[in-house]
């Protein structure tokens, strides 16, 4: 005969197993790369895509600030770089005039677009509009959960630790009733 002590200990172990499995499994983490040219003092974009994984974390600098804003205007997200024209070498640095860079930013599917400032000023440099590459990610990526979809692991994985609390409290409720006399 299975013991109480026995089926709350499978309970617990379903319970901190299932969750651990799913995490790993649906791990949807996005970046939006946007690139732009900086070329004689002037900064255009050069177009973005979409990656799964991390953003590096760009707190240390701010010689450039990239905003992610949203459709309403509202600053989702800033977030520093160093200038990407100064080329370091051995003997000092050296200041290029034409220069192709990326800014790395975390994904937001309410993203509009990505406003480039000079860190020191506040000037506005550029404008990159991320509405196409946003719709283009989802419309490929339909399942992913920041698209509208859903993940079914993890549907599945509440329903198993539910089922398995029902069966073990069903269990210890009729292990507790004694038959009448």
């Amino acid at each position: 005969m299975i013991r109480t002590k026995t089926v709350l200990t499978m309970l617990v172990l379903s319970m901190l197993c299932l969750p651990c499995a799913a995490a790993a499994v649906n791990d949807t983490t996005k970046s939006i790369i946007v690139s732009f040219q900086f070329r004689d003092g002037t900064v255009t974009p050069a177009g973005s895509r979409v990656i799964y994984g991390y953003p590096p974390d760009n707190i240390a600098n701010s010689d450039l600030v990239a905003e992610l804003a949203g459709t309403s205007g509202a600053v989702i997200g800033s977030y520093g770089i160093e200038d990407p024209r100064v080329l370091y070498a051995d003997t000092g640095a050296v200041l290029e005039r034409d220069v192709r860079f990326s800014v790395i930013l975390p994904f937001s599917s309410a993203g509009d677009r990505v406003d480039l400032f000079d860190g020191r000023t506040r000037q506005k440099l550029a404008t990159a509009d991320i509405t196409g590459t946003i719709a283009a990610f989802c419309a490929a990526h339909g399942d992913d959960p920041d698209c509208g979809g859903g993940s079914p692991l993890l549907l599945y994985g509440a329903a198993a630790v539910a089922c398995l609390i029902l069966i073990g409290a069903v269990y210890l409720f009729l292990k507790g009733r004694k038959p009448a006399a």
